[in-house]
């Protein structure tokens, strides 16, 4: 029974919810009071007797026992059933990721910058045994599929994989008769790698070809020309087995910072170290990476020198072209004071000529006379105004012509230098 407060009955709250519950059942018959529609959708649906129960699938492959394979399981005293043997802890200077790990904990497993150092060096290590392998067989006079004259042979790359040797012929013929053209295919896949030899009748025209068709676009690509440097220059490596050209590296760079530097230095060298404490490096081997190391510091002197030179030729065409633009204006505007200048004489003369005509038509008069000689002495002050007028401006010209002579002359030392230096680029 409800109960209101201090625990006593509420009558009249019972029979307010007891009115509720008669209201309910009354309308369908249900407690909730729902009508008998709705009721109807929540009724079970009746047991189907011809549900049966599921059959289970049989395995694709028999159980069978492992009985068999106890006998291959390690035993007592086989080195496989011992534990591992602990890591020796790496030598000093550690290094940690947080400077301070060393003075809060003694960690004797190797950290995580020193597992990645480690793994770079020995990457490193692999890379250089792998080049030396290659290097012992690669030899391009022994090659069978390379063929002609090298000292007539140009090496194209950067090509589109598009191009054909067809299409390489087509643009090469500009420059002279093309005797032959291998584009360099995969050994694998058979695909064209990029790069291409073509060779000419005549060393003239791979001269030319050389100075012209670098920066060509070849089926929407800007193509890298070259000489053939595989059987004319000693000693030379191609990319792949740490020569070339030069170019950007994909290797990791150092901070250009020199404190940086020197500090990314001195922890490669130590890491190399601790990788590898007991190696002993042979005097020659020292020699041999300090000649290397000379090498690759003269590589990218020749590099940016390279650049600097091209820098400078950009930049001695866009003076060109200021001066010419300068010099065409000028022009222009000597053309046009001129122009003026011719008007204004001949409507001057025209002036004269109708001031002489004046007292002819007058009569031979006093009048006439005054004006004639009036007249006269107009022409003769106009004559001396415009040879007054006209002495600077000869000045000028003359100036003018004589700048334009030096600068001639200065474009043409120009060219001789760039041509030289060409050329010797070229022998090289």
């Amino acid at each position: 029974m409800n109960r209101g407060q201090g625990g006593r009955a509420n009558p009249g709250l019972a029979a307010k919810l007891e009115a509720e519950r008669r209201l309910k059942e009354g309308i369908s018959g249900h407690k909730t009071g729902l009508p008998k529609k709705l009721l109807d959708l929540f009724e079970p649906l009746p047991w189907d007797d011809k549900v049966t129960a599921l059959r289970k699938r049989k395995p694709a492959v028999p159980y069978t026992g492992f009985a068999q394979y106890v006998s291959q399981f390690a035993e007592p005293g086989d080195p496989e059933y011992e534990p591992q043997a602990e890591q020796p802890r790496p030598s000093s200077p550690r290094r940690f990721r947080n400077p301070e790990m060393p003075a809060q904990a003694r960690v004797d497993a190797e950290s995580k910058v020193e597992k990645k150092t480690r793994l770079t060096i020995e990457k490193v290590h692999k890379a250089e045994e792998q080049i030396e392998e290659g290097l012992k067989e690669w030899d391009p006079t022994k090659d069978p599929t390379i063929e002609g004259d090298p000292f007539k042979t140009l090496f194209v790359g950067r090509l589109s994989y598009d191009a054909t040797e067809k299409k390489l012929k087509r643009e090469f013929e500009e420059y002279g008769p093309v005797k032959r053209v291998r584009l360099v295919l995969d050994k694998n896949t058979s695909k064209p790698r990029g790069y291409a030899f073509v060779e000419f009748e005549h060393k003239s025209d791979m001269k030319a070809a050389y100075k012209a068709a670098d920066g060509r676009k070849v089926e929407g690509r800007r193509i890298l020309v070259d000489v053939e440097r595989g059987r004319t220059v000693p000693n030379w490596r191609p990319r792949r087995f740490g020569g070339g050209k030069g170019g950007e590296s994909r290797a990791p760079k150092l901070p250009k910072d020199p404190a940086k530097r020197a500090a990314a230095q001195a922890a490669i060298a130590a890491a190399a170290a601790i990788a590898a404490p007991e190696t002993k490096v042979v005097p020659d081997r020292e020699k041999a990476r300090d000649k290397q190391r000379e090498k690759d510091i003269e590589k990218v002197r020749e590099r940016e020198a390279g650049k600097d030179r091209v820098r400078e030729e950009k930049a001695k065409s866009r003076d060109k072209d200021k001066d010419k633009d300068r010099e065409r204006a000028e022009k222009d505007k000597d053309k046009e004071r001129v122009d003026k200048d011719r008007d204004r004489r001949d409507k001057d003369r025209a002036r004269d000529k109708d001031k002489l005509r004046e007292p002819e038509k007058a009569g031979e008069g006093e009048r006439g006379e005054r004006e004639n000689g009036k007249a006269k002495e107009d022409g003769r002050e106009h004559r001396e105004r415009k040879r007054e007028r006209d002495a600077p401006r000869s000045a000028g010209r003359e100036r003018e012509a004589t700048q334009e002579e030096e600068r001639a002359s200065k474009r043409s030392r120009e060219e001789d230098s760039s041509r030289r230096r060409r050329e010797r680029d070229v022998l090289a």
